[in-house]
């Protein structure tokens, strides 16, 4: 069975797509033969297009840019998604010190690009793709614009169904509201979600107060029976003699 994509997987993604961007990565590569990880990639990436979920996949433009950027683009997008090892143990080979996971047929390097894609992600996330996944989160971008159309006109459909359409006056308006009342919205979930927490803990305090209050009475009975049952030999062997 080869290790690939759940439901629950493709529905979180698909939930967080159109707010983020999304690169898809697999853990624990060094559990995997060669044959089975590129399998497995394969297999991923199938369902990622079946499914239509959108990542981000390193967009490029073949006749504007220059072949190093082409060439910045092109090699990541060949390797997704892309296989992680991670530890935080260091050894040394050959006299370098490096990051890796010993094992007793041999050593997994973190930042060897034959054992690991882990140079390949921290390449594009903090350094050649830095500036674009920003600008693509941005106010004035594809990520943020989608949502804020979203939202916009989930208001617009609110003012048909009323009495008369609102303005772009009233829209702009009730916009800035939502935005203003947005923090305390968070706050006041923030504040449901400690009172629900503090309800469980307390909940399971007493449940465990119980649970020792039970033990405890369960213990006094086994001790009655014993000392009553070593009262009943001692008579016994009394009558005996």
């Amino acid at each position: 069975h080869l290790p690939s994509l759940r439901e629950l997987d493709f529905e979180l993604v698909k939930r967080l797509a159109p707010r983020v961007n999304v690169i898809p990565v697999t853990g624990r590569a060094d559990s995997l033969t060669s044959f089975v990880l590129l399998q497995s990639k394969k297999l991923i990436m199938e369902d990622i297009e079946h499914y239509r979920i959108p990542i981000y996949n390193f967009p490029y433009d073949v006749e504007e840019d220059d072949e190093e950027t082409s060439e910045e683009n092109t090699k990541p997008r060949g390797i997704k998604p892309f296989a992680i090892v991670g530890s935080e143990e260091v050894v040394e080979i050959h006299g370098r010190r490096v990051r890796a996971r010993q094992y007793p047929w041999g050593i997994v390097e973190v930042d060897n690009p034959k054992h690991s894609d882990f140079l390949a992600v921290r390449s594009a996330l903090l350094h050649s793709h830095l500036l674009d996944l920003k600008e693509n989160t941005c106010e004035y971008d594809f990520l943020y614009e989608n949502y804020r159309t979203e939202k916009l006109s989930k208001i617009i459909n609110e003012g048909d169904r009323g009495s008369s359409p609102m303005s772009t006056e009233d829209l702009v308006s009730r916009s800035m509201r939502l935005k203003e009342q947005q923090p305390r919205k968070d706050e006041q979930h923030l504040r449901e979600v400690e009172i629900n927490i503090q309800r469980d803990i307390e909940e399971k305090s007493q449940e465990l107060l119980a649970r020792e209050a039970q033990l405890r009475d369960m213990e006094a009975q086994i001790q009655l029976a014993e000392r009553g049952a070593g009262v009943g030999v001692t008579k016994t062997d009394d009558a005996g003699d």
